[in-house]
């Protein structure tokens, strides 16, 4: 895993447990779809936490957002940490499963469907990946590549 030590595991679980009681708030005012604004929001939660823990500039981070995915450390560690909170990549393991029903459960409808194509398409990008690390990295890139829309909200 890509924490140094228990202070920032500790850390990590008070930060999931936040955005967990942020998105149950979330969704009792919704009909269980988030905005996309909100999804922003939830987003910005994590990545206060991911940034600073993994040490990637904005400038790294900003590029990636638009494609430009740097072979750097601190990136692929901080997308590992994004998709840790998720769950969504857990003891070295991309669980599609879970990202598709996230996505059935908390993506607006007009992008549930697009949502899941991306995850079935890069379902077996880490394939053969034994670091988190490498592992979110092969798999962010592959989202970017199959729909860069849906990147974002992912």
């Amino acid at each position: 895993m890509f924490y140094d030590n228990e202070a920032n595991k500790m850390n990590c679980a008070w930060i999931v447990f936040v955005f967990v009681a942020t998105l149950v708030v979330m969704f009792r005012h919704t009909s269980g779809e988030l905005t996309l604004e909100e999804i922003q929001k939830a987003n910005a939660i994590l990545m206060k936490h991911c940034q600073p823990t993994t040490g990637v500039s904005d400038e790294i981070l900003e590029a990636s957002m638009k494609g430009n995915f740097a072979d750097d450390r601190s990136l692929k560690c901080y997308l590992a940490c994004m998709m840790g909170l998720s769950h969504t990549l857990k003891k070295g393991q991309y669980r599609a499963e879970l990202a598709i029903r996230l996505a059935d459960d908390i993506l607006p409808a007009e992008i549930k469907d697009r949502a899941r194509v991306v995850v079935e398409k890069c379902r077996n990008a880490a394939n053969g990946l034994t670091d988190e690390c490498e592992m979110a990295f092969a798999i962010k890139k592959c989202a970017y590549a199959a729909d860069p829309e849906i990147y974002h909200v992912q």
